[in-house]
């Protein structure tokens, strides 16, 4: 999510959009945000793609259905086992040091919950963290990155602030050699990773949720869905996840539709008149897609306003909690694919530590989880649980970070 919540390119309207996902990154949480933009947003635009019809191509959904249902039950349960890190020598001397955090906008919950996660992990080496909130306006991201060079900071993190956006202020902590991690974006401006400057780059996560999201509805449907698909056009990787989620349903289920509609997120609040509008325009839906949960509230307001909402199922993917909250209340949404946001907050924490030791981060897979009416079961639905890893799986996760920081 990875947050994957967001944003334009350019000047202000790159911090115009609260979210973006994920994320994919963030890629999440920002329908529970109550953040608004007032900036401009590019007019939301729509584009329609199908698969060939089962009858068409005389294609059995069987093979398809069974193959989705495998990969959602793939990643339906607790995670117990998590991935190796690679050792990072060295932590040890990095104790009493101090690394900034910069979120977007500490608002989202997601933001918030990434910092809480990177100041424990950053604590078991004897790191002080400090934040500092962009507030969503580059002016104070801006005030934030000369604060932190003012104050001597070690080293740098920010969250969902792509470099294009505002290089002058990344190069001055490049310059001042202030290792910098741009956490939750793909590289731009013509940069790469290197341990001065490095990117987090949350895609391969967004791509995974975006194939369960479509293996759900694969499964659920018999491979016969006729899809209504909200794909979000705030930044590149969101235009991606959107292009990945529709390419990977053409390719798997033939016997799928998919008529797409496209959002900028500072434009939200047209996305409930979309809805009713494709519904109306598209009568046999059966499916509504979201690529993320920020236009899940929304869906549902246009679900409810074209009569739909005993006609058609709701999926979408970030694991906020309003999404879950209605997958428990058996309401029309059925599956939502989360990942966790502490998880991520500790691969924050290690890849600012490995920079901080002189090296180039690398990055695992997000922890992903399908929430179901079956995985929902006995979760406790609270903000403050949403913040932890509970939904997810053990805490094991901690000891494969601390083992390769060298922490018995």
């Amino acid at each position: 999510m990875t947050y994957t919540p967001h944003r334009n390119r350019h000047g202000v309207k790159a911090f115009s959009v609260a979210c973006l996902g994920a994320l994919t990154l963030a890629l999440a949480a920002c329908s529970s945000s109550g953040s608004s933009s007032t900036s401009a947003a590019a007019p939301a635009s729509s584009a329609a793609t199908s698969g060939a019809s089962a009858a068409a191509t005389g294609a059995s959904a069987t093979g398809e259905s069974t193959s989705a249902a495998a990969g959602v039950a793939q990643y339906s349960g607790m995670v117990s086992s998590y991935a190796a890190q690679q050792a990072v020598p060295g932590v040890s001397a990095l104790k009493g040091k101090t690394v900034w955090y910069i979120p977007i906008g500490e608002s989202v919950p997601i933001l918030a919950a990434f910092g809480t996660a990177m100041q424990s992990a950053l604590s078991q080496v004897g790191i002080k963290m400090m934040t500092c909130d962009g507030k969503f306006l580059p002016t104070n991201a801006a005030a934030c990155i000369s604060q932190a060079i003012s104050q001597g900071a070690d080293g740098v993190v920010t969250g969902y602030i792509d470099y294009a956006s505002m290089p002058t202020s990344f190069n001055s902590l490049v310059s001042r050699h202030i290792p910098v991690l741009i956490a939750g974006e793909a590289p731009d401006g013509g940069k790469t990773s290197s341990p001065q400057l490095a990117f987090f780059n949350t895609q391969p996560t967004i791509n995974l949720m975006q194939k369960l999201d479509m293996d759900a509805v694969i499964a659920d449907s018999d491979g016969k869905a006729n899809i209504l698909y909200l794909g979000v056009t705030d930044s590149p990787q969101t235009l991606a996840g959107a292009t990945y989620g529709a390419a990977y349903l053409k390719s798997q289920c033939p016997g799928c539709t998919l008529t797409q509609i496209n959002y900028n997120t500072a434009s939200i609040a047209k996305v409930p008149s979309q809805v009713s509008a494709g519904l109306i325009a598209h009568p046999s839906t059966t499916y509504v897609v979201d690529e993320l949960d920020a236009a899940a509230q929304p869906s549902v307001a246009g679900i409810e306003a074209a009569g739909y909402a005993h006609k058609v199922k709701l999926a979408s993917t970030d694991g906020d909690l309003d999404s879950l909250q209605r997958i428990s209340s058996s309401d029309v949404q059925f599956v939502d694919i989360g990942t966790s946001p502490v998880y991520e907050g500790w691969q924050f924490a290690d890849g600012i530590l490995e920079m901080l030791t002189g090296k180039t981060p690398s990055f695992t897979l997000g922890v992903v989880r399908v929430f179901n009416s079956s995985t929902v079961k006995g979760l406790a639905l609270t903000p403050a649980v949403y913040a932890t890893n509970a939904w997810y799986g053990s805490e094991a996760y901690e000891q494969t970070f601390l083992t390769a920081w060298g922490v018995k």
